[in-house]
């Protein structure tokens, strides 16, 4: 009787094991949360965020107002990664009908990491913002439309 008592203690851990083995890996890959994309977009103002984002992962948004005299500044605060910012002009004359040319050239590109600002003045216009990945990111990158200094 004995024997069959310790056999049966064995057995029932098993299924516990495997029960806290799976709970552990389903633990882990939830902390891998990965997420790229913006938590606000207006005509002035757009804010790019990354948890752990994927190199390669992008995503497009629009639309940005630059009227005359004024400039894009890009005030980046990421922990670590790279992040490229494209910012390819609308067509005044645009449509429901005709999608924007994603593929467009872009009239101004940064690439952005750590806390390392910029700006530029483009011409004034509607823009898209094309957003990629360069390396895994997290940290957020704010875009706003200010007069030119």
């Amino acid at each position: 009787m004995k024997n069959r008592l310790n056999f049966c203690r064995t057995k029932n851990r098993r299924p516990a094991v495997f029960a806290v083995l799976v709970l552990s890996a389903m633990l882990l890959t939830s902390c891998g949360k990965s997420e790229f994309g913006m938590s606000e977009n207006t005509d002035k103002l757009m804010t790019v965020v990354a948890e752990n984002a994927d190199k390669g992962d992008f995503f497009m948004v629009g639309t940005l107002e630059v009227d005359e005299g004024e400039q894009i500044v890009i005030s980046p605060s990421l922990k670590n990664g790279s992040i490229r910012l494209e910012f390819i002009g609308v067509p005044e004359e645009q449509s429901i009908d005709v999608l924007p040319d994603v593929d467009g050239e872009a009239v101004m590109t940064a690439d952005v990491s750590g806390s390392d600002g910029s700006s530029d003045i483009v011409p004034a216009g509607s823009y898209m913002l094309k957003a990629s990945c360069l390396e895994k990111a997290t940290g957020s990158v704010q875009v706003e439309v200010k007069p030119a200094a």
